[in-house]
């Protein structure tokens, strides 16, 4: 997983408005605030609806609605979609397009039976499907 890759997920220069090639420059993306587009770009290079995406985020709805494009998010927003970007670039690196997204939506033993999308909303969450990702990439099993 790059930089490169993970910038790219969430629009590239076109919507980032800038060249992202270090973690320096991801921080201070952070720190700026992504555009309100990185949000359709993030979900559709994931094969899902922005809506779906929107519910792991720590904003709602309505807030988002006030927005344009170009709008650039608050700092804690922009970090949470930020992970969401490594977390989906790892994912599917390791397990492949489709069944990242189909285990994503399934019941997972290690995780109490719960579905690893139930835990996107907090950064402890994310961190722990990161780990489950990693554990299987190893060869793993709970």
């Amino acid at each position: 997983m790059t930089i490169i890759a993970i910038a790219n997920r969430l629009g590239g220069h076109e919507i980032l408005g800038r060249s992202i090639r270090s973690e320096a420059d991801l921080m201070h993306l952070i720190e700026q605030g992504v555009p309100k587009a990185t949000i359709r770009y993030l979900a559709d290079s994931l094969g899902i609806e922005p809506k779906e995406l929107v519910q792991y985020l720590p904003v709602t709805p309505r807030n988002l609605q006030r927005y344009q494009d170009k709008d650039l998010l608050s700092d804690s927003v922009s970090d949470h979609i930020v992970a969401l970007a490594e977390l989906f670039e790892h994912g599917e690196d390791a397990l492949g397009k489709d069944y990242f997204r189909d285990w994503l939506h399934g019941s997972i033993l290690a995780l109490g039976n719960r579905r690893p999308v139930d835990f996107l909303k907090t950064h402890k969450g994310i961190g722990i499907v990161d780990r489950e990702i990693g554990r299987i990439e190893h060869g793993i099993v709970a």
